[in-house]
């Protein structure tokens, strides 16, 4: 869906909602936009972090890279989310890249201009705040997927997820996750090997759980998925 409304996206943004008509437009007239082609790179690590997004159109991974080259994919920032908030607020520089999966269109606010409305407003600032403790909390039970779930139960519960935002519900019975995903891409998701991915795809594509097609994955099993995953959490 996409959000050609500006103001409707700051309003029904996770970070924004149910503030005021007044501070909207106050906010509306902070923002500029910005275009991105498929690949381009908004920001890398390193950059400053002077600005936050909100995804108007399109779609924009945050990637970082090991020392050896490794590329792990943290999230996916679809339209009608906002994102780089934590480099805007503290001033310093971004921690991960930021690159559009494809055609995408940004309402862009710089800190200089939001840092002093934050701060003439409390209520945003505990919104700020809950939704930085969201994030905390998303990221250690990412950390503790990645050291105690075994490969499969954390694809599974990846493909969960997915499905759970992207999902499209089809006559079938199945769910089409609508997002392109490659198995590469599906990799660094995971932080592991494509090779690990697909063949664990593999046997779930046998199992008739999945379908693979052309960088699209179908959920037919949902139960099935879900019993690896509790099975995983239980031991």
């Amino acid at each position: 869906m996409v959000i050609r409304d500006k103001k409707a996206l700051l309003a029904n943004s996770e970070l924004l909602s149910g503030l005021s008509e007044e501070m909207l437009d106050r906010l509306l007239s902070m923002t500029v936009t910005r275009k991105l082609g498929k690949n381009d790179t908004l920001f890398a690590k390193g950059d400053p972090g002077d600005s936050f997004f909100g995804v108007q159109e399109g779609k924009i991974k945050i990637v970082t890279t090991s020392p050896n080259g490794k590329e792990v994919t943290l999230n996916i920032i679809e339209e009608g989310q906002f994102f780089g908030e934590i480099a805007m607020l503290d001033g310093m520089d971004r921690t991960a890249d930021a690159i559009a999966m494809e055609k995408t269109d940004l309402l862009v606010i710089q800190r200089r201009d939001f840092i002093p409305f934050l701060e003439k407003h409390p209520k945003l600032c505990i919104q700020v705040m809950q939704l930085l403790c969201r994030r905390v909390r998303l990221t250690s039970e990412m950390v503790e997927d990645a050291a105690f779930l075994p490969l499969d139960a954390r694809l599974a519960k990846r493909l969960l997820n997915l499905a759970e935002l992207y999902g499209e519900d089809l006559d079938s019975g199945g769910v089409l996750i609508g997002l392109n995903l490659p198995q590469q891409e599906l990799a660094r998701m995971m932080g592991t090997s494509r090779e690990s991915v697909n063949k664990q795809l593999q046997i779930w594509r046998a199992q008739n759980w999945i379908e693979l097609a052309r960088g699209k994955v179908t959920i037919h099993d949902h139960e099935a998925l879900a019993r690896v995953l509790e099975s995983a959490e239980m031991d």
